[in-house]
């Protein structure tokens, strides 16, 4: 368990530096859906290199070939896609508070498919977490008219999604397969099914582009996937979909602090309060995740 946590800290780091590096892309004008298909591209072939040498190469059964599309589908296309619609509609940082939901559905889904037990800490955990959301979008003004609050609720659709990637992964990874080889053969699944998208977007982007920042971040954003991926399916398959979930939450609190430390973003005591609830939900999951294990453990059950 300490090493998955330690693993859980490190992919919620790495995770978190996605945020400013998404708004150092942005604001040189990189197309969304060109810079998701290019770190996509670019990482899936790094992390190819070292299947090749590890000799963990994708597998290309129908079981492999259909977790790569889905977990593509559900990590990839459909919540950026979804993340480019609403970018309109709503506050940037209302949406990525949103991400803190993950370990909601992930959790729910998990307890309904029968992958994880109930236990009061944990949804204790996640109350919290909601109640963090709720600190920021609630007070303040966050949703300026009332008409957002619909776009609110369509937007909900994006943890549901990255929930619904955790637990499917833990349900339906073929047994015989490498953490690595998963990683490649998602991350190509995932530039392919954004090609659709470039032209329908007018979005043909060809690396390098006209901006050194754009250029840079989307660099960064491969290395950041190089390392993301991998770990993904290593700790989902160590410590499951509920526990892996909260890496979501350390990946907001650590881009706050990113955005304080490389951009100067002030912060109301509503956002430093709602921080605190999230650190809290995080320490909640983790002790239940703890309490199910040793329970688990003792009586000689599967964890």
């Amino acid at each position: 368990m300490a090493l998955s946590l330690v693993l859980i800290l490190i992919a919620g780091i790495n995770f978190s530096l996605l945020i400013p590096v998404n708004k150092i892309a942005g604001d040189a004008g990189m197309p969304n859906f060109a810079y998701v298909f290019w770190y996509a591209l670019g990482a899936g072939l790094i992390l190819l290199v070292a299947a090749i040498v590890r000799r963990e190469l994708p597998q290309f059964t129908l079981a492999h070939l259909r977790l790569y599309f889905v977990c593509a589908a559900l990590g990839f296309a459909f919540p950026f896609a979804l993340l480019a619609f609403v970018a309109t509609k709503l506050p940037s940082g209302v949406t990525v508070l949103l991400l803190t939901l993950t370990p909601v559905f992930t959790y729910a889904l998990a307890v309904l498919l029968r992958l994880d037990r109930f236990r009061l800490i944990s949804a204790a955990g996640l109350l919290t977490a909601i109640a963090g959301v709720l600190l920021v979008v609630i007070p303040g003004g966050s949703l300026p008219a009332p008409s957002m609050a619909l776009w609110f609720v369509v937007a909900l659709l994006i943890p549901f999604g990255f929930g619904a990637l955790n637990v499917f992964v833990e349900r339906f990874r073929p047994p015989a397969s490498t953490s690595l080889g998963l990683a490649v053969g998602n991350l190509f699944a995932g530039a392919l099914l954004l090609v659709p998208f470039l032209p329908a977007t007018d979005q043909l982007y060809l690396f390098p582009g006209p901006d050194l920042d754009g250029d840079l971040s989307l660099v960064a954003a491969v290395i950041i996937n190089v390392i993301m991926w991998p770990l993904f399916y290593v700790i989902v398959r160590r410590a499951g979909a509920t526990l892996f979930s909260i890496v979501n939450i350390i990946g907001v609190v650590g881009g706050i602090g990113w955005g304080i430390l490389f951009f100067g973003e002030t912060h109301s005591a509503y956002v430093w309060g709602a921080a605190a609830l999230m650190l809290a939900a995080f320490v909640m999951m983790v002790i239940g995740s703890i309490q199910s294990r040793g329970r688990a453990s003792r009586a000689g059950e599967p964890a």
